[in-house]
């Protein structure tokens, strides 16, 4: 994986041409006469028009858009932001602020991280972080999708939390409540299933903070269905897929000096120094892995015994 500093992230890929400022000037007179429309389907289409239309006055109409009262207009609008690839910094840049400022607009953030992902910008760390924290499927989705498309190490360390939850070792749920889709197709399919099968199961409870029973377990329950889509993502970033969450701290520990290389670099950081630190503490953490580990299979061997008695 080729590794950037952080001062060049925003510009990792070369920005594509703009289209002449005439052209564009044209693209928005008809968009703001379409954007006339009785519907707001009518309106989303108008604004969807000028994701196709590089350009800084397109970019400048499209920051008015992102402010627009309608949250489908501004849901759209994020997408279109996605096309403005002759300035992926400043789209990009515009595209955080939104996430910031609408966080709490589900249909927005979600789009601003695939616009994000379409952009190839990537310095919407440490902001996104937040998102792979958040209990709303579509927005953990989208970010899912967008740091395992960008192979991103930074969001490593949570993907290790999330797989102790969605993935952990010994355990099973029960009671139906894991969804776990494999529709055998290519890109966010099974994501999308898992998504609709989600939302189908627990009405209203994906919303930031509340539904469902309530903090901790909303968020847990949503990671136990996403389970897949969170195994993808760490399989997109190291190369390797694992089976739960014992396996995946055990590659960890033994590659724990690289992982952290990887990090300090991409976040701009003295890889040397944090190498350094994370010599010391990779033995710590291997001690922890291997007692974790003994612990799982001290529960396994228990397990058996007590089937072995019922027969």
């Amino acid at each position: 994986m080729r590794i950037v500093a952080l001062c060049t992230l925003g510009a990792a890929v070369l920005a594509a041409d703009p289209v002449p400022d005439d052209k564009a000037k044209e693209a928005i007179a008809r968009f703001q006469d379409a954007f006339k429309a009785a519907t707001v389907e009518g309106k989303q289409s108008a604004v969807y028009d000028l994701h196709d239309v590089p350009n800084d006055l397109v970019l400048k109409e499209l920051s008015k858009l992102l402010k627009n009262k309608e949250p489908k207009v501004r849901h759209v609008a994020a997408l279109a932001v996605g096309g403005q690839s002759h300035d992926p910094k400043g789209a990009g840049e515009l595209l955080l602020r939104t996430y910031k400022g609408d966080f709490d607009t589900e249909e927005v953030v979600a789009s601003v991280l695939q616009a994000i992902g379409e952009l190839k910008y990537m310095g919407y760390w440490p902001e996104v972080e937040t998102a792979l924290k958040d209990k709303r499927t579509p927005v953990v989705l989208r970010t899912l999708d967008l740091v395992g498309n960008n192979q991103d190490w930074r969001a490593f360390p949570e993907l290790v939390e999330m797989y102790r939850i969605a993935l952990p070792a010994g355990k099973t749920w029960g009671g139906g409540e894991e969804v776990t889709v494999d529709t055998g197709a290519e890109g966010d399919a099974d994501a999308q299933a898992a998504e609709a099968q989600y939302n189908a199961q627990n009405p209203g409870g994906s919303g930031r903070g509340g539904g469902g029973g309530g903090g901790g377990s909303s968020r847990s329950s949503m990671l136990r269905n996403l389970s897949r889509p969170i195994e993808r993502c760490v399989k997109q970033i190291t190369g390797q897929r694992f089976d739960n969450s014992l396996d995946l701290e055990t590659w960890w520990a033994e590659n724990y000096i690289t992982v952290a290389r990887k990090i300090a670099e991409l976040e701009g950081k003295d890889p040397e120094s944090v190498v350094a630190r994370a010599k010391a503490e990779q033995a710590e953490l291997k001690a922890k892995v291997e007692a974790d580990r003994k612990k799982v299979e001290e529960a396994a061997a228990k397990k058996r015994e007590e089937e072995e008695k019922k027969k």
